[in-house]
């Protein structure tokens, strides 16, 4: 049974689900339905391990290109601003970041999961731009494959 609470400008929506024998859930439809989920949609899971919780985000549609990518660069003011500056300038949507410093004023990361689905250049390329840059010391690309 779907449970709907309607907050004026926002709907909140419950269900119980189980975990099935292979360790997998249902989007009850009613969920998919109002928020357009269907067949080959992204999401991403964050589990939080302290409040045993977990929230589910969609990210993107069927026909989106979505890349995880994870680049190792200097650690200074503006880095990231300059690397997101270029990704934007390159059509690339990012979706869902996180970076960290690994030794201060030396070298940190940054792990972005982006949409590339309006670059009218290839990942490649992107990848090469972004290697070309000063304050870039590597980069890893992975696509997020739908099944």
């Amino acid at each position: 049974m779907v449970n709907i609470f309607d907050r004026g400008d926002k709907l909140k929506i419950y269900e119980v689900v189980v975990v099935d024998s292979k360790s997998r859930i249902t989007i009850p439809s009613k969920v998919r339905d109002l928020l357009g989920l269907g067949s080959g949609s992204i999401l991403m899971f964050i589990a939080d391990t302290g409040s045993r919780e977990i929230k589910i985000i969609p990210l993107t549609d069927a026909e989106s290109r979505v890349y995880q990518l994870r680049i190792v660069m200097v650690d200074k003011p503006g880095a990231l601003a300059e690397i997101a500056q270029t990704l934007a300038n390159q059509g690339v949507d990012l979706l869902f970041t996180v970076s960290k410093t690994i030794r201060r004023k030396e070298i940190a990361e940054w792990s972005i999961v982006a949409d590339f689905s309006k670059s009218k250049v290839s990942e490649e390329e992107i990848v090469n731009t972004l290697k070309n840059l000063n304050i870039v010391r590597g980069v890893e690309i992975i696509s997020v494959k739908r099944k």
